[in-house]
Order: C-alpha cells, then structure tokens, then sequence
C-alpha cells in the first residue's frame, strides 16, 4: 500500500496531492497549538499561586507584581497581573478586572481547533472523490482495449483507484488523533486557569459590606419608632375593649326590653 500511494504521489495523482497539502495544513496547525499550549500557557500553577498567596498575605504587591512579569507574560500571570494592579489603585475594580481579563484569554487556548475536524473531514471527502473518479476512467479505458486486456486493465485501474481512499483515511485519523490529545490539553488548562481566577478572587477582591435590614439596625430612631409602635398597640387594644363593652351594655339594654314588652302583653 505504501508503494502504491508513493507512486501515485510521484505519478502527480491530483487527489493525493490535495490530501497531501491538506494534512501537511493540519499538521501545522496541529503543532502550533501543541507549543503554545504546552510551552506558552502552561505554567507550574501550583508554585505560582503559592508564592502569590505568600507575596499577597505580606501586602506586598510590587513583590506579587515582579513575581508576574517573571513567569509568564500571558496565561494566569497576566491576568493576576492586571488584578493586582487595580488592586493597587482602585480595589473595588478588582472583581471586574479578573471577569474581563480571564474572558478575553479563555478562547485564546480553543483557537483554531474546531478547523482539525473540518479538515479531517475534507480530506475524507477528497479520498473518496478520487477513488470514484479513478474507477470511472478504469471502466471508459477498457471499451477500446482488446478482452485479454481488459481484465488487466480493469484490476490495475481499480487498485490504483484505492489510492486516494486510502491516503485520504490516514490522513484522517492522524488529524483527528491530534486534535483530541490538543484539545483534552486544552480543557484541562481551561481548568486550571478557572482555579486560579478562584484563588485570585479570594486573595485580591475585598470583602462586600453585609446588607443589614431597616428593622434590626441600631439607628437613632430605632428606640422612638419601636416606642410608637407599642403605644400604637396599647391604644388599639384600650379601643377594641371600650369597644367591646359598649356592644354587652347593648346587648344587655335590649334584652330587658324585651322583657318588659312580655309583661306588659
């Protein structure tokens, strides 16, 4: 098989051609994203974030910030860079400045992947188109030859036509192979960069004031207004009693009445 694709490939096949300039598109790209993950974002996150956490617990940001410029220039460093830095001027931007930072490096690690699949799908498609245009040549080619050529001739049109099939699924299944293994790297520095920005958030956001209610609050007034309150009660209670003893000398009036009225009948 490998004879055959080389000669094909020597040959000027167009289809292997296409394939091969496809997938030499890929591998590059493929590679691209393999060094910048590994070797640009990728940082030791764990000794970063504990020589952060000693710098910041010692209110020393020009340490914290020099800390930064010195281990990496992008990925977690930059973002805890800018954090800092409005940490030092305004801190109640801080908050903002990490959604900001981490949202405008976050697609930054995906870039150019979701092309590997379109990629490894068009030179599928490239291989098959091939293997279908080399069997129609095979089958035209033999109405002019005589029938002890013919059987040669179709069989050797035919295991040609494979060629491009065959170079079109391998390239296939390299591009796609690598773009798993570069995207799972992906994700799993997507979650590293996650938990930074947690850590991040911890150390640099200052503590939100607590919402105490109107009702509970230790204000001048609060005495006065509960004051007003139970006077307000008392006064409702002495009215419904007032109240309620108006309505049983009524009742009492009438009953007698009616008593009287049977007497006098």
């Amino acid at each position: 098989m490998w004879g055959e694709l080389a000669t094909s490939f020597q040959n000027g096949n167009p289809y292997v051609i296409a394939i091969f300039i496809v997938g030499f598109l890929a591998t590059v790209m493929l590679i691209e994203r393999l060094i910048m993950l590994q070797f640009v974002f990728n940082i030791n996150f764990g000794k970063f974030l504990s020589n952060l956490r000693k710098t910041v617990g010692a209110e020393d940001l020009d340490r914290a910030m020099s800390l930064c410029k010195s281990t990496s220039r992008t990925s977690l460093p930059k973002i805890a860079l800018r954090a800092l830095e409005s940490a030092e001027t305004d801190p109640t931007t801080v908050r903002g400045t990490i959604e900001e930072e981490t949202i405008e490096f976050l697609p930054r690690l995906e870039a150019r992947l979701n092309i590997l699949p379109a990629f490894a799908t068009l030179v599928m498609m490239i291989g098959i188109l091939g293997t279908i245009d080399a069997i129609w040549a095979a089958f035209h080619s033999i109405d002019v030859l005589d029938t002890a050529k013919k059987q040669a001739t179709l069989a050797q049109g035919i295991a040609a036509s494979l060629n491009p099939a065959a170079m079109g699924i391998l390239v296939c299944m390299v591009v796609l192979g690598g773009h798993q293994l570069i995207r799972g790297a992906a994700l799993r520095l997507t979650e590293r960069v996650h938990h930074g920005v947690a850590v991040l958030s911890n150390l640099l956001v200052p503590a939100e004031t607590a919402y105490i209610p109107m009702a509970v609050a230790a204000a001048p007034g609060g005495a006065d207004t509960g004051s007003q309150a139970t006077a307000s009660a008392d006064v409702s209670d002495e009215n419904m009693t007032a109240q309620g003893g108006a309505n049983d000398a009524l009742d009492d009036t009438t009953v007698e009445d009616i008593k009287d009225e049977e007497e006098i009948i």
